[in-house]
This record gives structure tokens, C-alpha cells and sequence, in this order.
């Protein structure tokens, strides 16, 4: 709930939203037989949108616990490796290459460091 020290925790269905929208605009082949890549985007896009917000511990520890809870409905993966880092996913380096945008996972760390660059 948010409060005077964490005025900026105001959760609705817009942020649950954001979520769908980033997994809705996914290239439909690199995950068609592939459900761990569609679990750990769908952690990323939670991270992103949940996790980037909280500050305080016991509140980052909370949001561990629903994560968790969250993960076991994809009983076919152990939490440990769908949260395995690096967990980020962006369409950029598609786009820097020359291709058409693809939300994608970034494998190599190296190259979206130089890409950045």
C-alpha cells in the first residue's frame, strides 16, 4: 500500500496490463516449443514492472514469495531456472543488427554492453 515513504506503490490493472502487452507482441516461433522462454519472459516482464518499484527489503522479499507462488504454476520448471540471470528481455539488439524488432532474451551480456555502448 503506498504511504508517505512509498508514495510511488499505486498497483492496478494498467501494470498487470503492461505485462500481457510485452508478452502479446513476442515473435511467435522462438517460443512456440519453447515454454521455459515464455516462463522467464513472463518473469522478466513481472520484474519489470513490479520489482523495479519497490525500495524497501521486506517489501522486495514479499514480492519474492508471490513470484514464487506465481512460478509453480509452471510445474514443469524449477523456480531457480526461470529466475536464472541474466533474466533480460528487450527487441533492441534485433533492431541494431538490422532485423525486424523481436522481443527476445539476452543471452550474452557482452553484447548488449556493446550495443549500449
Amino acid at each position: 500500500m503506498p504511504t508517505a515513504r512509498k508514495f510511488h506503490y499505486q498497483f492496478n490493472l494498467r501494470d498487470f496490463t503492461k505485462i500481457i502487452q510485452n508478452i502479446m507482441q513476442i515473435e511467435h516461433s522462438p517460443y512456440a516449443k519453447n515454454p521455459l522462454g515464455l516462463a522467464r519472459m513472463w518473469a522478466h516482464e513481472c520484474h519489470r514492472v513490479y520489482l523495479d518499484r519497490l525500495i524497501l527489503p521486506e517489501d522486495v522479499t514479499k514480492y519474492n514469495e508471490f513470484i514464487a507462488n506465481g512460478i509453480k504454476e509452471f510445474s514443469d520448471f524449477k523456480p531457480d531456472v526461470i529466475l536464472a540471470e541474466p533474466l533480460i528481455f528487450t527487441n533492441f539488439i534485433s533492431v541494431c543488427k538490422g532485423h525486424e524488432p523481436a522481443y527476445k532474451n539476452i543471452v550474452d551480456e557482452t553484447e548488449l554492453k556493446n550495443i549500449l555502448n
